[in-house]
């Protein structure tokens, strides 16, 4: 058996749980979610449960079996001791942060602790996880008329993030704050080239991009969804003929698992900060780099 830890927002979830499936197959096994990180971070929420997931969640006789690495200010000594003692799933940790080969040769009966954020973590699971990460349940009423829009035009879906790529330290440190040139000259590059474009914004500042995201095409801002309802968004951008992302996970699956016939996927030139780009294998599966991209801070 493979137990993966889940954290972080629905693109974390969807790397994480690749890989976990990827080892599960490859030792014919079965895949177990921890989920107990959602208790301490309530600003996320698992949201693998809307899709057609075949794994199940770890009950508490399993997740006993694995011993808790202390958060609370006990000594480190004894946090350390914890993780060295005996165990039925050892822990097999990323890393460093990024692709290595040696974790496509994983043992069975491991926990899987990291991010995993490379397409190479799960070679062969394209078409399996895209049925897998088929919604389990139809659209609301409201995304569903989104949808059918979106399918019906020359459409494009550009995901423009903000919020934490500025405001936390670390993250701004390790990513590229994307600048609006780069999403305005990958739509500007796109659209000349089709009759009566779309444009659809996605974003978790969707006031600010009403401010500056002008183009002289049809602009709807997609903003009847939040965070627990951030899985319709996905599924949306998912019917664009063409998808402009953002150096995160989850435009990124949104484009990946886009089944258009013809469609286009853009991504950023530089999707980390240079410092960060050799241990960190950012996926870019099937994406081009924007043609006139402008470097970014």
């Amino acid at each position: 058996m493979i137990i993966a830890r889940i954290e972080g927002g629905l693109g974390n979830q969807m790397f994480q749980y690749a890989y976990g499936q990827y080892l599960a197959q490859r030792h014919q096994t079965e895949l177990r979610l921890d989920l107990r990180s959602y208790a301490a971070a309530p600003q996320h929420g698992f949201l693998l449960d809307r899709y057609s997931i075949e794994a199940q969640v770890a009950d508490s006789s399993l997740l006993a079996q694995i011993p808790r690495k202390y958060r609370s200010t006990e000594s480190m000594q004894t946090s350390k001791l914890a993780w060295l003692r005996p165990t039925k799933f050892p822990r097999h940790k990323e890393s460093p942060f990024g692709f290595q080969a040696k974790h496509l040769r994983a043992s069975d009966n491991r926990y899987l602790v990291g991010y995993w954020q490379s397409e190479q973590f799960f070679p062969g699971l394209e078409q399996r996880l895209c049925e897998e990460f088929t919604l389990a349940a139809p659209l609301s009423l409201r995304s569903q008329k989104v949808a059918d829009k979106i399918a019906a035009t020359n459409s494009i879906a550009i995901h423009l993030r903000r919020g934490d790529y500025l405001s936390n330290t670390s993250a701004a440190q390790l990513f590229h704050h994307v600048q609006l040139d780069y999403y305005l000259n990958a739509i500007t590059d796109w659209a000349q080239t089709q009759q009566r474009p779309e444009v659809f914004v996605f974003s978790n500042d969707i006031p600010w991009c009403k401010e500056n995201v002008q183009l002289p095409w049809p602009v709807h801002f997609v903003d009847h969804n939040g965070v627990e309802t951030a899985y319709e968004d996905m599924a949306l951008m998912q019917q664009a003929a063409c998808n402009v992302i953002a150096n995160s996970t989850f435009s990124w699956w949104a484009a990946w698992l886009n089944r258009r016939p013809g469609k286009n996927r853009l991504r950023p030139r530089d999707m980390v900060s240079p410092r960060n780009a050799r241990r960190l294998s950012h996926p870019t599966h099937h994406m081009a780099h924007c043609p006139r991209h402008i470097p970014t801070l």
